[in-house]
């Protein structure tokens, strides 16, 4: 692809073009149909590699696609960045290559004598023989050879040309050029000279550019000095069919004719002139990257330097940061440009450097122009955002706007930080340095996904980092003041508490929903639950005795209102029932006389009751405002069990017609039942009751689905027995023979069933029948079905207490994440929650961070003493083997395997160091090295930035030359 600023092999000017890939791909003859595209695409010989097939983006159309849903949406970052804001192409190009290319095509099109142009530039064609080379061609190919004698510099065979029949203001048909435009973009002054002489126009312009506009293409400064002396227009302006309407003083900005553009400045060609987009020679220079004419233009006075374009509104510091051209970017600074202007997204020049990966460009607009690291475009998205949309650079970036004190974890309008945006775009690198400068990895953006997940998902090795982090926060030191010099231990709770207050827990319960649960078994983690769970427990115990007091009195009041009917004795209104059976009310007894003769005491008792369940209700409202939707509130069991029990209280009252009813025994029952379950579910919660709590929810799931898979075979049986005994009183209707079946599934099998009570009249069929029922239940049933049962429970607590340690540790985090949920919602007064801060808090103001243990003293009792060994035994082997060898694989499957096995226990064993004590010198030693290689870059950067220098001395000189022979 040409580019302005390049030249081709024979030293002219070439200009950038946009080659669109559509046309390109429709002049390709295997896109011409269909059926060579699908040949192109699937028809290839031998075995198909499969990267190659992953690279295929269209497929067959003959495949037909399976029908089965839409396709999940995607958590991909918006790709907004990714809008290019130059806009300095040009619909019609003009280049030596170009120009040669076009001629020749005109000769094949009108006969294909192609040699009389090769005649004129082999200088086979002269002034002597002219008139016999060309006796035989016709008008066209004589038109054509005068166009390219003036642009190969033969002016001696124009006049020839001329007197033959060549026309002077002939025009090829491609871009417009007569021989006028040709000499001048050739810089040839001959040629210039004598078609000027014989009345070719100045000014002439057919399709795009007037000769004038091509010496500046062409970089040709005395053909232009020629053509502003006899009158060329220095405001000329382009016509092309985009309407582009560029100057002069344009197109030598974008042929970088650093000699044209000081001749037009010091002609009067105006600096701030605009075309279309807006776009000014200086935007156009800051886009392109040529300093020399941004420099030449500054020398001018009144030049804007933060005009902007009308479109995109860009200022010339705007494109040349997005270009990455450092040394415009220092030049438009020293002359005043704001380093925080904005364009029409809301982006600053620091944006568009980020995003072009210029580390040079980012320094100096942070360096000399005092651009704000932390300014937001429109969709709040800052300069690291746009550092980690690609993978080039971009940790650099980082590394620089964090120094200048980038905000690491500003969210954009789609909540997403520049964590989020680095793993979805895979960048492992950029992801490793966020979280090792404090980047939030329990951030979640507004589809809730964190950052965190995403991690997990997409760059999982950067993991490896959080550890690493986790190990540095332990380190050994010996207290100044002790006089045997005492070892001490500094815990460091930094990296937990870092973004989580008031809601400690929130970063390890991040980790357990995010399926990273292992992170609990760190001693860092392991030592802040402990101390979390001394601060919050007394709230939890707290709760467990109100919920206590509030099962009890439901079951006291359900017990004597409703289970004895003693406030219906009490009212009299048990006449109706002669026959009822003896109850407790009916008997001698204190507490039945007292309820009997005082009905006001069941009334003062569900008063009581309805007292505390206001309470209950007040601190489930309040509790209800912790969760961000109530579709989550009412995904945990406990929730809609305690509203069903609440809303209880209120079904089975008497205060509606001063007496109780059959119907509310029945609610009150389950009532009661519901309640002590969720009372047993709480204690469940508690670390020390949770593994037996969990053994039983674990196989009651089994069991559930268990019974529903065999349920239908349960049916059959029960029916079968129904019929084969119906005179049994157990299968007098199907629905009490199938609580029979489940009861004789669990072994209380009776034989009753089987013997005949009248053996007057046997029923022969009958008998055959049951007992051939019977044998088949006792084998499939009974046996198969119990003991299946009874094996999936072992192997369920199994495997529950080979993993207790750990999910002790995930019930505690899930437990404190309950409570800080509804104690930290932010809904109570200010002095209740400066209490609860102090109370609750293991760093009530964020401040208190840090806990200094003795490790090795036997008297140390702060922390457990597993927890401890395990903590000791991570910062000593950082201080022996260095920083580097805490998180690598085996040390860390050390301590997890340690940790997890020594959880429960009190241990003074200490593993064993399996890493190799020459590591840390490996290490040192490829830092040396390649600290060298940095400095030898270093040094050939230089070396090649002098040698382009001189490079563009030596063009130079040999442009002045060539001008200077012609």
């Amino acid at each position: 692809m040409d580019n302005f600023g390049f030249r081709d092999s024979q030293g002219q000017p070439k200009l950038r073009r946009s080659i669109s890939v559509n046309t390109e791909m429709e002049n390709f003859p295997l896109y011409k149909n269909q059926h060579n595209r699908s040949l192109l695409h699937w028809r290839r010989p031998g075995k198909m590699d499969p990267e190659e097939m992953l690279e295929e983006e269209y497929p067959s159309e003959d495949f037909e696609y399976v029908q089965c849903g839409p396709s999940p949406p995607s958590d991909h970052i918006y790709e907004s960045f990714e809008e290019s804001t130059s806009s300095s192409d040009l619909t019609v190009q003009i280049c030596l290559e170009t120009i040669k290319m076009n001629l020749m095509e005109h000769m094949k099109t009108c006969s294909g004598r192609h040699q009389l142009l090769d005649d004129i530039e082999n200088k086979v064609t002269t002034q002597d023989n002219i008139v016999e080379a060309f006796k035989s061609a016709s008008k066209s190919e004589i038109n054509i050879a005068f166009l390219w004698c003036a642009l190969l510099k033969r002016w001696d065979l124009l006049d020839g040309l001329l007197s033959i029949g060549a026309q002077l203001l002939y025009a090829e048909p491609h871009q417009g050029l007569t021989a006028l435009h040709l000499a001048a973009f050739s810089g040839c002054l001959a040629g210039t000279q004598f078609l000027l002489s014989k009345g070719a126009d100045v000014n002439a312009c057919f399709k795009c550019y007037s000769p004038l506009h091509c010496a500046a293409f062409g970089d040709s400064p005395d053909t232009a000095m020629i053509l502003l002396n006899n009158g060329a227009r220095v405001s000329a302006l382009t016509s092309n069919p985009a309407n582009c309407q560029e100057s002069v003083l344009h197109c030598a900005v974008r042929a970088n004719a650093v000699a044209c553009v000081r001749l037009l400045i010091a002609e009067g060609a105006d600096t701030g002139q605009i075309e279309y987009t807006g776009m000014s020679p200086i935007h156009l220079a800051a886009d392109l990257g040529h300093v020399h004419c941004l420099k030449i233009m500054f020398e001018t006075k009144g030049l804007n330097v933060n005009a902007k374009t009308k479109e995109k509104e860009l200022t010339a510091l705007h494109l040349a940061a997005e270009g990455g051209y450092a040394d415009c970017v220092e030049l438009l600074l020293q002359k005043g440009a704001d380093a925080n202007v904005r364009n029409h997204r809301g982006q600053t020049p620091l944006h568009l450097a980020a995003r072009s990966q210029s580390v040079e460009c980012v320094e100096a607009l942070l360096r000399k122009g005092n651009a704000d690291p932390n300014l937001g475009d429109h969709d709040r998205r800052t300069p690291l955002h746009a550092a980690v949309g690609k993978a080039a650079r971009s940790y650099d970036i980082i590394e620089v706007l964090v120094s200048w004190g980038a905000d690491i974890n500003t969210k954009d309008q789609y909540g997403y930080t520049p964590l989020h945006i680095a793993a979805l775009n895979e960048l492992s690198q950029c992801v490793e340095i966020l979280v090792f400068h404090g980047a939030d990895v329990t951030a979640k953006s507004k589809f809730g996904m964190t950052a965190l997940g995403i991690i997990t998902r997409k760059t999982p090795a950067s993991l490896a980092v959080i550890q690493h982090k986790l190990d540095s926060a332990i380190t050994l030191h010996h207290h100044p003041e002790s006089s045997n010099r005492e070892v001490e231990m500094r815990v460091d709770f930094r990296s937990i508490l870092q973004h989580c207050h008031p809601r400690e827990i929130s970063f390890l319960n991040t980790f357990v929903d995010e399926g990273q649960k292992e992170i609990l078994l760190h001693p860092l983690c392991a030592a802040f639950l402990h101390l979390k769970w001394e601060k919050i427990r007394k709230y939890y115990i707290a709760r467990m005795l109100f919920c206590f007091v509030f099962v009890l009195s439901l079951s006291l009041y359900v017990l004597t209102a409703l289970a004895h009917n003693c406030y219906n004795h009490g009212q009299n209104l048990n006449s109706t029932h002669p026959k009822d059976v003896i109850e407790l009310c009916e008997k001698k007894s204190i507490m039945g006389h007292m309820l009997r003769s005082n009905p006001f005491v069941i009334e003062m008792q569900w008063f009581v009751l309805v007292g505390i369940t206001a309470c209950e209700i007040l601190r489930k409202i309040y509790g209800l405002v912790g969760y961000p939707t109530i579709k989550q509130y009412l995904s945990y069991p406990e929730n809609v069990i305690e509203w069903l029990v609440i809303m209880s209280v209120f079904v089975i009252s008497f205060v509606y017609t001063n007496r109780t009813y059959m119907w509310q025994n029945h609610v009150g029952a389950f009532a009661v039942l519901l309640g002590w379950t969720n009372l047993m579910l709480m204690i469940g919660q508690l670390p020390v009751f949770g593994s037996y709590v969990a053994m039983y929810t674990k196989v009651l799931g089994e069991f559930a689905k268990l019974l529903l898979a065999y349920s239908c075979l349960l049916i059959g049986f029960g029916i079968s027995f129904c019929v084969i005994f119906p005179d049994s009183s157990t299968f007098a209707n199907p629905f009490i023979g199938l609580i029979t079946v489940l009861v004789m599934m669990t072994g209380e099998v009776s034989l009753d069933l089987l013997v005949d009570d009248d053996p007057d009249d046997p029923p022969f069929l009958l008998e055959i029948t049951a007992q051939v029922a019977f044998v088949l239940f006792l084998l499939f049933v009974t046996v198969i079905l119990m003991n299946l049962l009874v094996g999936i429970a072992v192997h369920d607590i199994q495997g529950l207490q080979k993993t207790a340690g750990l999910s002790k540790l995930v019930r505690q985090t899930k437990l404190i994440s309950y409570m800080e949920l509804a104690l930290f919602n932010g809904y109570l007064p200010k002095y209740i929650l400066n209490l609860l801060h102090l109370t609750a808090l293991v760093s009530p103001r964020a401040y208190r961070v840090v806990l200094n243990v003795k490790p090795l003293n036997p008297r140390e009792k702060r922390l457990p003493r597993d927890i401890l060994n395990a903590a000791y035994e991570i910062a000593r082997q950082r201080k022996n083997y260095g920083n580097t060898v805490s998180y690598s694989g085996s040390n860390s499957a050390t301590w997890k395997k340690w940790f997890n096995n020594n959880l429960d226990q009190n241990s003074d064993i200490i593993p064993e160091n399996p890493l190799n004590i020459n590591l840390q010198n490996k290490v040192e030693e490829s830092n040396k090295q390649i600290e060298q290689l940095c400095v030898e870059v270093q040094d050939l950067k230089i070396a090649l930035s002098q040698t382009h220098h001189v490079v563009e001395q030596l063009l130079t000189l040999l442009k002045q030359n060539s001008s200077s022979e012609c």
